[in-house]
């Protein structure tokens, strides 16, 4: 079994609970999620990337919906330990969803999201950016 996962806590009182694997940017989507009273617990370990064991004890015995990212692989185990507390959405912060089993998360009657077009600007303003600094040769310049 894992050791317990290092935790920040929003809403403690919320009726439902929401997991995100890892501390993401602005309190925005915190605050959207309290709104519709929820309790957000965001994991603060330390590491790269999770391991099935410790997102398993990030779920725990009861959860609503957990929010996570690219670097896990959600199948089957996942999805069936999401279901079993009750959890009824995943969502990927990810553009794509190649990490997530869809039949599985079907299995388990859990619905699936991700975030498309969250990173269109940027990619277009790197692009736009590396092209002049290729052409102005900033790099051999530096």
């Amino acid at each position: 079994m894992a050791k317990p996962v290092q935790i920040e806590v929003w809403n403690p009182n919320g009726k439902y609970r929401v997991v995100s694997t890892k501390p993401m940017p602005g309190t925005r989507w915190i605050n959207l999620l309290i709104k519709q009273d929820c309790r957000v617990e965001i994991c603060t370990q330390k590491k790269t990337i999770l391991s099935v064991e410790d997102i398993i004890a990030l779920i725990g015995d009861n959860c609503d919906g957990v929010i996570g990212q690219l670097t896990e692989d959600w199948g089957e185990t996942l999805f069936a330990a999401l279901s079993r507390a009750g959890g009824k959405a995943f969502s990927n912060m990810a553009v794509g969803y190649n990490n997530v089993d869809v039949n599985a998360a079907n299995k388990y009657g859990v619905a699936v999201g991700n975030t498309p077009g969250v990173l269109t600007e940027t990619t277009a303003e790197l692009a736009a950016s590396l092209s002049v600094a290729a052409a102005r040769r900033i790099v051999e310049a530096d």
